[in-house]
């Protein structure tokens, strides 16, 4: 059984649990045969939950039927359904909580309003976070597997969570993001650009450079091995920044086509021999 298949059937048997729930409360006196105020609250929580996870497989199965989306691959919209859902029964858990011991949660939120505002700005942090992560979700500005950079940090997005954000970068390291530290610096989508090309920036020592021109030509020679990946005329060396000792430079190339892991190892490798030549280039160099 597919993995498609698979959700359909769960769609299905939520779908008939729901149905029979509805059924029991409105063609049954559950009042009479469920007395205890917690047994109640915990079966009414699991209505609840099943119910929102219904209507989130519904809404998920239509948009990627619609788009034509794998049923094993989730984007931006996808993510932001199942953000609120997570949100909202997180609050149905809380009321819950409550009605286990019997506590009527909106009388207490009336009568304690200082303290329900005191829990606000002790959460407005993750308040912040979620509602960030709300906007990240609907919004087009970065998707699932773009490439981008978000200040210092630069890889492939993999998941857009409620608070925080998952960068796979260049070393294959999983880098954990809150959505504010996001939302509050630059963001650089290199995907939304030409996706084959890449930049590599390092700095080097000004005695060590004869001209711009001669160094631009040994390092694109330093690269020939990977002439078969690379487009020849898409090289580019580019100050970025002078200053009295040293250079920041920007060196541009173009892969010939778009493979994530190919582009991964080009760059890997790409980058080891830039360093590598700039070191011979620093120990030839007469002192």
């Amino acid at each position: 059984m597919s993995k498609g298949q698979i959700k359909i059937l769960i769609i299905i048997i939520e779908a008939l649990l729901v149905s029979g729930s509805v059924f029991s409360i409105y063609y049954f006196d559950t009042q009479k045969v469920i007395k205890h105020h917690a047994v109640k609250a915990l079966l009414s929580f699991v209505f609840y939950v099943i119910s929102i996870d219904l209507i989130r497989r519904v809404i998920n199965y239509i948009y990627k039927t619609r788009r034509s989306i794998p049923y094993y691959k989730n984007d931006n919209f996808n993510y932001g359904i199942n953000n609120i859902s997570r949100f909202i029964i997180f609050l149905g858990l809380i009321a819950t909580i409550f009605g286990l011991f019997g506590i009527d949660l909106k009388s207490l939120l009336t009568s304690l309003s200082i303290v329900a505002a005191a829990i606000a700005i002790i959460t407005k942090d993750y308040i912040t976070d979620f509602m960030i992560g709300l906007y990240f979700s609907f919004s087009k500005e970065f998707e699932i597997n773009d490439y981008v950079q978000f200040g210092t940090q630069k890889g492939k997005v993999h998941e857009i969570s409620m608070l925080k954000i998952k960068l796979l970068n260049d070393d294959d390291d999983l880098v954990i993001i809150p959505n504010s530290k996001i939302y509050g610096n630059d963001i650089i989508n290199y995907t939304k650009k030409d996706i084959r090309s890449l930049s590599i920036d390092f700095q080097i020592d000004i005695q060590s450079v004869q001209s711009i021109e001669a160094l631009e030509n040994d390092l694109i020679s330093a690269l020939s091995d990977f002439d078969e990946y690379l487009e020849r005329e898409s090289f580019n060396l580019k100050i970025v920044e002078l200053k009295k000792d040293y250079i920041d430079i920007k060196f541009q190339y173009i892969l010939k086509k778009f493979d994530r892991e190919l582009q991964s190892k080009i760059r890997r490798k790409t980058v080891r021999r830039v360093f590598n030549f700039l070191s011979e280039k620093a120990i030839q160099q007469p002192k």
